[in-house]
C-alpha cells in the first residue's frame, strides 16, 4: 500500500503541465547559451544533388514503371562545445521532383541533434535530443536503405523524436551519490496520429557505500506515463533496491528486489514482485561484460552486453528481452550505421555529443554515410514485449573498413490475449507476433586519399504469426563510388538492386548519381 501511494505522486507530479517546465528551460537556455558558447564551435552550411534513376518507381511485381527523382537538398550542421554546452546538429532538407508524374513531388526531412547544458555547475544539467527520420511502417512490404523514400512512401513515413531532459546529481555527505532526472519525450508521424506517443518520466537513484569497502547498494524509483495517438494512455510506477559486492574493482555482483506496478494489461494497475540479479566484468578499459536477470509481471528479463576494442577491431553482442512503451522501430532493425557505431563506443566515450562527433568523423574517413540504413525494422505503438538478439564487429585498418552485423528479434502484443488489446501498427491487426532475423555485411575501401569504393549486402526474413501468417524475404545489395573534387566538394555514383519475396513481391533496381558542397 504504501510503495502504491508513493508511487502515485510521482506519477501525478510527472502528469502535470509541462508548458511551464519547457518555457522554464527555454528560459534558462537563452540566458545560459551566450555564457556558454565560448569554446570550439564550427557552423557548415551544405548543399547536394541526387539524381536517381530507378525502373520500379511504384515498387510492383507487375507493369513496372521507371522514373527519374532529383533530390534537392540543402543541410547545416553545427557542432562545437563551450565551458558548460556541448552541441551536435545536423539537418538536411530533402525536395523531391519526379521527372515522369508531378504529383509525386515532396519534401522530406532529415535531422540528428543532441545537446548537454551544465546550468549550474556539478549540480543542475539539461540533455536534449532530436531526430527526424524515415521509418518503415510494416515489416512485410520490404525496407528502404536511403535516407529519403524516391518511391513516394511505399511503405515509410516521416517520424520526429523529441526529448528533453533536466537532472540534478550531486553527494549527500559523503558517501552518497543521487540523481533526480525527469524524462519528457515526444513522437510524432504523418500518419494522422497512429504512431503519436508522449512519454513522461520521472526517476530517483540513490547509490551508497556501506561500512564495508566491498558493500554497496542502490534504490531506485521510476515512474513512467504514457500517451498515445491512439488507444489508451498507460501508468507504469517500480521501486528497486540492489547490494552490490565488489569482489575486486574489476568485478561486481548484485542482488535485486523491489515491486512494479502497472495498467498496461488491464483496466487498473496491478503490482507484481521484482527479483532477480546481475554482474559486471570490466577486466580492462577496452573489455566489458554485463548480465541480469529479474522475473517481472510478464516473466524473465534479461539483458546481457558484451563490448571488446582492440586497436583494429570493435566487438559487440547484446541481448534483451524487457517491455517496450516507446513509439519507434521495434525489433530486427540494426538502424544507421551510426547507431551501430554510436552503440560500439557507448562505453568508450560515455558523452553523447564528443561520441557523436568521434563517430561522424571515423565514417567520414571510411565515406560511410552516417544515415545510411542497415536493415529495416517496423514502427509499432503501444506496449509490446520485445526481444532481439544483436551481433557487430567492425575491422578497420589503414585503407579498408569492414562491418558486420546480424540480427534476431521478436515483437510480441502482450494485452491481446486479456481483451485488452489496441492499436499497435500496421503488422498487428492480424498478427500478434512478429519475428525478423536479418544480417549484413559492408565493405569500404580508400582508393586513394580523395576516392573511397563501398559495397554492401544484407539479407532479411520476417514471419508474422496469429489470426493470419505473413512472410517476407528480402535481398539488398549496393556498391558506392565517392570521390572529392576539392576541399570542400564531393561527387558520387552508387547503383543498388533489391528484391523482396512474399506478402509483396517486387526487384528494383536504381543508380545515384551525387554531388556535394559544404560552405
Amino acid at each position: 500500500m504504501a510503495m502504491d501511494m508513493g508511487t502515485d505522486m510521482a506519477t501525478a507530479m510527472a502528469a502535470r503541465s509541462d508548458l511551464p517546465v519547457l518555457l522554464a528551460l527555454g528560459a534558462a537556455l537563452s540566458v545560459m547559451a551566450p555564457a556558454a558558447s565560448a569554446g570550439d564551435w564550427r557552423i557548415t552550411p551544405s548543399i547536394s544533388v541526387n539524381e536517381t534513376v530507378t525502373d520500379n518507381i511504384d515498387l510492383v511485381e507487375k507493369h513496372r514503371r521507371s522514373d527519374w527523382i532529383t533530390d534537392l537538398a540543402p543541410g547545416i550542421k553545427v557542432a562545437g562545445h563551450g565551458d558548460r554546452l556541448r552541441l551536435d546538429f545536423d539537418y538536411r532538407l530533402h525536395g523531391l521532383f519526379h521527372a515522369h508524374d508531378s504529383s509525386r513531388d515532396n519534401y522530406q526531412n532529415s535531422l540528428s541533434a543532441a545537446g548537454s547544458l551544465e546550468v549550474l555547475e556539478n549540480w543542475f544539467f539539461i540533455d536534449a535530443d532530436a531526430a527526424i527520420s524515415r521509418q518503415n511502417l510494416s515489416a512485410f512490404r520490404g525496407s528502404t536503405y536511403s535516407p529519403v523514400d524516391v518511391n513516394d512512401g511505399k511503405n515509410t513515413t516521416e517520424t520526429r523524436n523529441y526529448r528533453v531532459s533536466p537532472y540534478l546529481e550531486g553527494m549527500f555527505g559523503a558517501s552518497v551519490d543521487y540523481l533526480l532526472r525527469y524524462d519528457l519525450s515526444k513522437t510524432t508521424s504523418d500518419e494522422g496520429g497512429a504512431y503519436d506517443d508522449q512519454t513522461r518520466r520521472l526517476l530517483g537513484r540513490l547509490d551508497g557505500a556501506t561500512g564495508f569497502s566491498w558493500l554497496g547498494w542502490s534504490i531506485e524509483a521510476d515512474s513512467e506515463k504514457n500517451e498515445f495517438g491512439q488507444g489508451r494512455d498507460t501508468n507504469s510506477d517500480s521501486v528497486r533496491g540492489a547490494l552490490v559486492y565488489r569482489a575486486d574493482p574489476q568485478f561486481r555482483v548484485s542482488l535485486i528486489a523491489g515491486r512494479e506496478s502497472n495498467d498496461y494489461a488491464s483496466e487498473n494497475k496491478k503490482s507484481h514482485t521484482i527479483a532477480g540479479a546481475g554482474f559486471e566484468w570490466t577486466p580492462t578499459a577496452r573489455t566489458r561484460l554485463a548480465a541480469s536477470r529479474e522475473d517481472r509481471f510478464f516473466g524473465d528479463s534479461d539483458s546481457l552486453t558484451f563490448t571488446h576494442r582492440t586497436a583494429r577491431t570493435a566487438w559487440k553482442y547484446q541481448q534483451t528481452k524487457d517491455v517496450s512503451t516507446s513509439t519507434n522501430q521495434a525489433s530486427g532493425s540494426v538502424g544507421t550505421y551510426f547507431s551501430l557505431f554510436d552503440s560500439m563506443y557507448s562505453s568508450a566515450i560515455p558523452d553523447p555529443v564528443a561520441r557523436a562527433a568521434f563517430v561522424n568523423a571515423m565514417l567520414a574517413n571510411s565515406g560511410i554515410s552516417p544515415n545510411a540504413t542497415l536493415q529495416g525494422g517496423f514502427l509499432t505503438a503501444g506496449v509490446t514485449l520485445r526481444q532481439s538478439k544483436e551481433l557487430s564487429l567492425a575491422l578497420s585498418g589503414a585503407r579498408n573498413t569492414v562491418t558486420f552485423a546480424a540480427t534476431r528479434g521478436e515483437t510480441r502484443d502482450i494485452s491481446r490475449g486479456t481483451g485488452m488489446g489496441w492499436y499497435l501498427g500496421t503488422d498487428f491487426s492480424d498478427t500478434s507476433d512478429v519475428r525478423q532475423t536479418g544480417a549484413s555485411v559492408n565493405w569500404s575501401h580508400k582508393l586513394s586519399g580523395l576516392s573511397t569504393l563501398t559495397g554492401s549486402t544484407s539479407r532479411l526474413k520476417s514471419k508474422g504469426t496469429g489470426v493470419s501468417s505473413v512472410n517476407m524475404d528480402e535481398t539488398m545489395y549496393s556498391i558506392n563510388f565517392l570521390t572529392q573534387l576539392g576541399p570542400k566538394t564531393s561527387a558520387g555514383l552508387s547503383a543498388r538492386r533489391i528484391e523482396v519475396d512474399g506478402t509483396t513481391t517486387y526487384i528494383e533496381n536504381a543508380l545515384t548519381g551525387t554531388f556535394s558542397h559544404r560552405f
